[in-house]
């Protein structure tokens, strides 16, 4: 025996592998889905003084999550239990699974999940406007899909969620059996005074129409922007049609359209181009009482619900129910400190008119009537019986715009009071009374006689799933990100010195010279040489 050792002490075992970690620190992973490296490395250290390299650390988060949350595939076998259960807890809910095939010999495969629970669709209808904001963000697991959402707007003017449903894919056919469901749901028979705001994704647009003939379509002015911007660049015309969307009357929506013609007429053109009664003020009806120009409620849903998006399918439906429900009661929390008869969103409007209300000279003439003056030629006719304005925004929106409450204010009235019922405590308390009951655990579930579900099929990408949204170049980074953006910089070709575009997508790279030369003199100069080499 030799008792004296001149080695160093090692930190690796090789009994200490992803396995063990897994199932040392499943409680770990159980209480912090987000616990990283260093961390897991620091405590695996400290209780075994063992190392671990980083992909033992994901082979072990895997493993753990398996553990957990079960496999994606076992997940998917058990989709139909899950479904029996929520409508079993809410009732009338719709839960609609459509799968490939059921009465074949092979296990049908998924397709399509659909849940809009009773307590969302019964809050909407006798508490919100009706508007409903239509957007789909990317699953980012392993079966990567869609998710379609319905949002609407609450009377304090926050989002709203209705429905939402996972699909293969964003198109026509998929979109169409959203909106059919929802359309049940939601019992839209005759679609009048139902408002859709969209971002124009795929196949969106004609479903809408054909479906809801009757009802108003808008496009989010942000999108549209991006659009718009690809071709014409500057904050003069990002200024100039943000001023032309948010104009409420026709004739000044003529003159900011004649202001972008004398600046560029292509632009100009192409505004022309898009209907305004989509993504213009002025042309937007007033049966919903809302003027949102842009689908921001959709993307807070989006926002909200992104650590759940890329979970295995009952792991993220049961994120969305879950947080769904602690929504609803936090809001039912929220409505009894409410000071005033409105919501708190809602007072903060009325106060800023207020304040922008001060340059505004209103005169009485007779009948309820007002002559309200503003700076310059501005000048509109107020009704405050019949809760009108010139202008068109009170009639737009429900809230007194700034002519009307300076006529309110001279006549000693308070403006709370002429504000739409929709926008009061009433509507609030109705929108958010229902309630959504948990979900059991899955030895809970009923059994059911459908085969198990298999995995959609799937191609796996090469390289990492991505899940952080790629930004624009005009967009701030947040998050204590330091790197500077290349916003509004004109990028230029290295070969041709032409605007748009650089060497690598080049049109003469290979066959042009860098001062620019026709390419043809390039060519020409080679099939020279070749042709002298051929003939010594």
């Amino acid at each position: 025996m030799v008792d004296a050792h001149s080695c160093a002490m090692s930190f690796k075992n090789t009994f200490v592998n992803s396995k063990k970690i897994a199932d040392k620190y499943v409680g770990q992973w159980r209480e912090n889905p987000e616990w990283n490296y260093p961390g897991m490395s620091q405590q695996l250290r400290t209780d075994t003084n063992v190392d671990a390299s980083i992909w033992q650390y994901y082979r072990g988060r895997t493993r753990a999550k398996e553990l957990i949350q079960g496999s994606i595939k076992d997940q998917y076998s058990k989709l139909w239990e899950y479904c029996a259960e929520v409508r079993r807890m809410n009732p009338g809910s719709s839960v609609i699974l459509k799968c490939s095939s059921e009465d074949g010999d092979a296990n049908p495969k998924f397709m399509r999940l659909y849940i809009c629970l009773h307590a969302l669709k019964k809050g909407w209808k006798e508490g919100c406007r009706r508007i409903i904001g239509l957007d789909g963000c990317f699953i980012k697991g392993y079966h990567t899909g869609q998710l379609l959402t319905a949002i609407g707007v609450d009377p304090n003017n926050q989002m709203y969620p209705i429905a939402y449903a996972l699909v293969e894919s964003e198109c026509r056919d998929s979109w169409e059996w959203f909106l059919e469901l929802l359309g049940q749901d939601l019992e839209i028979n005759n679609s009048y005074g139902i408002v859709w705001i969209t971002d124009k994704q795929k196949g969106l647009i004609d479903a809408i129409t054909q479906m809801f003939p009757n009802s108003e379509h808008r496009f989010c002015v942000r999108h549209m922007y991006n659009n718009f911007k690809s071709e014409h660049k500057g904050l003069l015309f990002k200024q100039i049609l943000w001023a032309a969307a948010k104009c409420t009357t026709e004739q000044g929506f003529a003159q900011v359209m004649e202001k972008i013609r004398s600046e560029s007429v292509a632009a100009y053109e192409w505004l022309v181009e898009k209907d305004p009664v989509h993504w213009s003020r002025a042309y937007f009806k007033d049966t919903a009482m809302c003027d949102m120009l842009c689908n921001n409620m959709c993307e807070a849903f989006n926002k909200a619900i992104l650590q759940a998006r890329d979970k295995p399918v009952i792991t993220l439906m049961e994120m969305i129910i879950n947080y769904l429900m602690k929504r609803l009661v936090r809001k039912r929390a929220e409505v009894e400190k409410w000071n005033h008869d409105i919501g708190p969103n809602v007072f903060k409007v009325v106060e800023r008119l207020k304040l922008e209300s001060s340059i505004c000279h209103p005169e009485y003439s007779g009948n309820f009537h007002y002559q309200v003056r503003g700076p310059g030629d501005d000048q509109h006719i107020v009704n405050i019986e019949k809760k009108t304005c010139a202008c068109n925004r009170w009639q737009l929106t429900g809230i007194p715009c700034i002519h009307g409450i300076s006529t309110l204010l001279s006549s000693n009235r308070d403006p709370i009071d002429y504000i739409h019922n929709k926008y009061k405590k009433e509507n609030f308390i109705k929108a958010y009374a229902p309630v959504i009951y948990g979900i059991n655990g899955p030895m809970m579930w009923p059994k059911t006689n459908n085969k198990p579900l298999e995995c959609p099929l799937f191609k796996k990408h090469r390289g990492r799933l991505k899940k952080a949204r790629e930004l624009q170049a005009d967009e701030v980074r947040v998050g204590g990100k330091t790197k500077l953006r290349r916003n509004y910089v004109v990028i230029r070709c290295s070969i041709c010195k032409q605007e748009g575009h650089n060497k690598s997508t080049c049109e003469r790279r290979g066959g042009g010279n860098l001062d620019g030369s026709e390419t043809t003199q390039g060519s020409t100069q080679v099939e020279g040489i070749q042709a002298s080499q051929g003939s010594n």
